[in-house]
């Protein structure tokens, strides 16, 4: 299969986050990986992406690297699917994106929730403390969907 094609039971972008919360590669590479990768998220009744306010760290939306994540998450749902480039480019300015939140590899994408300037600056400070990401871990208080 493609690179971070839908079905992919070890995808490349998974491996990808988990590398880079290792220290192994850099969140730049992961940028470009997430990009170019194929991510799926529940669909919600109305167009648009689902979204959960999460008390003094934001909106958030949730995707994940395989239909299956997605599935153990959510259990039966529609669901879609698209590039990481496409939701990023059509999401609006203000949400955060979590890739795979259950697993050990999630992976916050900031490039919609902060300025470019501040999101520089935080990966300029991470790049000598690569597990100073901070993550969203689950909860059931996420599961409120606005």
């Amino acid at each position: 299969m493609a690179e971070g094609a839908v079905g992919d039971d070890d995808a490349v972008v998974a491996a990808c986050a988990q590398a880079v919360r290792s220290g192994k590669r850099s969140i730049d590479e992961f940028d470009s990986v997430f990009a170019r990768a194929t991510v799926c998220g529940r669909r919600p009744a109305r167009p648009g992406v689902e979204v959960v306010d999460v008390e003094g760290r934001g909106t958030w939306t949730f995707v994940f690297s395989t239909p299956q994540r997605l599935a153990a998450h959510y259990g039966d749902c529609d669901v879609y699917a698209t590039t990481g480039a496409d939701l990023l480019e059509q999401l609006p300015v203000g949400i955060g994106v979590m890739l795979d939140p259950d697993d050990d590899h999630r992976m916050p994408i900031l490039n919609r929730m902060v300025p470019p300037k501040i999101l520089a600056a935080i990966r300029r400070r991470n790049k000598h403390h690569p597990s100073g990401l901070e993550v969203v871990p689950h909860t059931e208080q996420q599961e409120r969907v606005r």
